[in-house]
């Protein structure tokens, strides 16, 4: 059975994923192999299989474009329960603290990291949630309501503690 590598430079699966992100964002990345290529041109290490892992925990899709295959990172999520576990994941590694004021969330999470935050939250369709913006490490979330905020507060919250994410939450 294989097992994820280590980064030898002390880089965490967060990073990596980053990087992943990055590197997907700004290159046509057309198979697992050049991705795990990339990442050890940047020092990071990483099996084909862990690469693997990090293409579904992402929720990158493999799209066709003239030049053949390539990997995305999707606008929005078809399948409910795959949406959920993406928010799981993403706020588990990328999320640092969420705090509401009154119709508004205000999530900040390592740097980079924000875009797949908040298409995660995007695919996820919360009715709570009117729209999302994205910088580099901050999501604006508006929400619909007071009553939605803290609906969506509370959920986040226990989606949070069910993904064993240990950000902070403001009152």
């Amino acid at each position: 059975m294989a097992t994820a590598a280590r980064p030898t430079n002390g880089q965490s699966k967060a990073a990596r994923q980053r990087t992943i992100l990055e590197l997907v964002r700004t290159q046509a990345v057309r198979t697992q192999d050049e991705l795990v290529d990339a990442l050890h041109r940047r020092r990071l290490e990483a099996t084909q299989a862990t690469v693997s892992r990090d293409i579904r925990e992402l929720g990158l899709v493999r799209v066709h474009d003239s030049e053949g295959a390539r990997y995305m990172v999707p606008v929005a999520e078809l399948d409910a329960e795959s949406a959920d576990e993406r928010l799981r994941n993403a706020l588990r590694e990328h999320l640092r603290t969420v705090e509401f004021i009154d119709l508004l969330g205000v999530m900040h999470t390592l740097p980079g990291c924000a875009p797949l935050v908040a298409a995660a939250l995007d695919g996820a369709r919360f009715e709570e949630i009117a729209g999302t913006i994205a910088g580099d490490d901050t999501v604006l979330i508006v929400t619909r309501s007071r009553p939605a905020a803290q609906r969506l507060n509370l959920r986040l919250r226990t989606m949070a503690i069910e993904g064993g994410a240990g950000p902070s939450f403001a009152p």
